[in-house]
């Protein structure tokens, strides 16, 4: 993680966790990149549309599943503020702000994972 992304201040994804659970078989990492790379847009932008529309049940349903999501693939770094969402929305007065520091810092991770497969 001590690198950064094209500059950003953004580390890389630490695939630590996806590589130990592996075993070392880089098909099934590519695999579960390729999942993540699939599923894991369509829930970042379910979450801004839950939290943009106030849908704060939706929105814990959609954080759980993020969470996983984010683990797996190394985007440690938006774990925190997911997890922070998922146990409180509706009491975040900065809940618009945390989602697009989360966003960006998918999207930047998505881009590097996508050279991964």
């Amino acid at each position: 993680m001590d690198e950064l992304i094209n500059g950003n201040k953004i580390p890389l994804p630490d695939l630590t966790y996806l590589k130990e659970m592996a075993d070392g078989d880089e098909t099934f990492i590519r695999e579960i990149i390729k999942i993540f790379l699939e599923e894991g847009p369509v829930m970042l932008r379910s979450m801004k549309e839950c939290a943009d529309s106030g849908d704060h049940d939706r929105l814990k349903l959609v954080t759980h599943k993020l969470i996983t999501q984010l683990t797996s693939v190394g985007i440690l770094t938006a774990v925190p503020d997911v997890k922070r969402i998922n146990k409180g929305s509706r009491d975040m007065i900065d809940l618009n702000e945390t989602v697009d520091r989360i966003l960006k810092i998918s999207n930047v991770s998505i881009e590097h994972l996508k050279t991964m497969i």
